[in-house]
């Protein structure tokens, strides 16, 4: 079996770069994994037992006093991140060595990991420090710890950077591409900041029991405990069904369906006309939600002050009761489909403005009927915003819970209109017993997200986004 040395030098032997990046990860790695999986420093001191001494373990958990008088730290899943980062490496170089060449995704995702992981741990120095000092004689143990995981984690850093410099000296064109991406990098940062980061930090929160009435305590490791307990909650299979039946409405009805209808309707109308047309249907986003659920309530209160009973007495009809009761899902996904759809009809009307004219004339010169140049012109033109309509209201209501809290709030009755956003939130935020459950919240938040990072990849696939986004084929004379 060939040593790490061999395996090193045998990628690429004449593009030192290469070589280099590959033994500074290799070394990066496994400081990382060594600092936790095989200690260099255990000692007894009196009773006391220490292991494990990145300083994160340290800090991550409660000093447990076990029989004996021995004490040892319990940890948390944060524990294992730079140990992770340093196998993920491995991999890395591994898979390298197979290709025969390193790829700047290497770099680019080394570089990541590293910085990513150093700011976590960082964040977590303060409490390590507070969590050491209650035992003596492990201060310089939690230093040294730490210091030799940094070590480990900016050897990775400086591997990437490596990675990326031989990336750029074997393919010169990659110059141009690595000058797009750093315009991307602001946008790329705050993803990585508001999305990324706070869905690492939901996942770990929804591992621990974390709740209000143990608030003031450290983080205590549960496993999958929350995710058990919500996939046998009893009202589990209610609330999926809602949530299913609420987005496939809401999106089908009104924020893709009828927002391309009346995108379609307002433009082949007078300009003018079809510019106020629009216009009434921004007031929904527009107005503050509290006044908008207001303004449902009001047409469905029962007489004297109910809108739509008023109409109902006119024509005779005696059965006026509080509407939103007797028909909850209705008034539900109208009132969340009416501020839906004026968001795609500013979509699609934009986009069937931007196209070609041409297309459309000398489709009537051939006699095209305006339900031909509909099908087979404007619709097939329409797939990327209609892929971008699709893909983010699906996520928007998926999340979407404030109009139902308003005009609802789940019910009438037990769980009638509550959907999985809502659960979320009256789990973390606002449970049925008085306790704030932020660990049992944040697993149906995770579950949520993945749920929508699958619809999204799918949505991808049915739209055939790589068709979308390849370059005009453009025959040369």
């Amino acid at each position: 079996m060939p040593s790490t040395s061999q395996v090193v030098s045998a990628v690429l032997p004449s593009e030192k770069p290469y070589v280099t990046g590959h033994v500074t990860a290799v070394i990066g790695a496994v400081i990382s994994i060594a600092c936790f999986f095989l200690p260099w420093i255990s000692f007894f001191n009196r009773d006391n037992f220490v292991a494990s001494l990145t300083g994160v373990q340290i800090g991550a958990g409660p000093v447990i006093e076990m029989s004996g008088g021995v004490v040892v730290f319990q940890g948390s899943p944060i524990s294992y991140v730079a140990p992770t980062v340093g196998i993920i490496v491995i991999g890395l170089v591994f898979f390298a060595y197979l290709r025969k060449q390193i790829t700047a995704s290497d770099g680019f995702l080394k570089i990541g990991l590293s910085l990513v992981v150093m700011v976590i741990l960082w964040s977590r120095f303060a409490e390590a420090q507070r969590t050491a000092g209650k035992i003596s004689n492990v201060d310089i143990e939690l230093q040294l710890g730490l210091t030799g995981v940094f070590l480990g984690l900016f050897l990775i850093f400086v591997a990437g950077i490596l990675d990326i410099r031989a990336v750029m000296q074997q393919k010169p064109s990659f110059r141009n591409t690595l000058a797009a991406l750093s315009f991307m990098s602001p946008a790329t940062f705050l993803v990585t900041i508001f999305f990324l980061i706070p869905v690492v930090i939901l996942l770990l929160l929804s591992l621990t029991d974390l709740a209000s009435s143990n608030f003031s305590e450290p983080w205590t490791y549960i496993g999958l405990e929350n995710y058990r307990r919500m996939f046998n909650d009893t009202f589990f299979p209610k609330i999926l069904g809602n949530t299913i039946f609420y987005v496939v409405m809401t999106l089908v009805f009104f924020n893709v369906g009828l927002a391309l209808l009346l995108a379609l309707l307002t433009a082949h109308i007078n300009r003018r006309a079809s510019f106020f047309f629009r216009l009434l249907w921004l007031l929904p986003r527009i107005t503050p939600s509290v006044v908008y659920i207001v303004m449902w309530q009001r047409i469905a209160q029962p007489p004297p002050y109910g809108i739509l009973n008023q109409f109902l007495g006119w024509l005779g009809v005696e059965h006026q009761p509080y509407w939103i009761n007797e028909a909850p899902w209705l008034f539900v996904i109208m009132a969340n489909g009416f501020v839906g759809a004026s968001f795609g009809l500013i979509i699609f009307s934009s986009a069937i403005e931007a196209i070609p004219k041409d297309l459309t004339v000398a489709a009537k010169v051939d006699g095209a009927s305006t339900w031909q140049i509909i099908r087979d012109i404007t619709l097939p033109l329409l797939r990327w915003p209609l892929l971008f309509v699709t893909t983010y209201q699906t996520l928007s209501l998926l999340v979407s819970f404030e109009y139902i809290l308003l005009l609802t709030n789940g019910g009438p009755g037990l769980f009638t209109t509550e959907v999985w956003a809502l659960t979320a939130y009256k789990r973390a935020l606002g449970t049925y017993f008085g306790s704030n459950q932020w660990g049992y919240g944040a697993a149906w938040g995770f579950v949520l997200v993945l749920i929508g990072a699958v619809l999204s990849i799918l949505y991808l696939r049915v739209f055939r986004f790589n068709d979308l986004v390849q370059e005009p084929k453009i025959d040369v004379l």
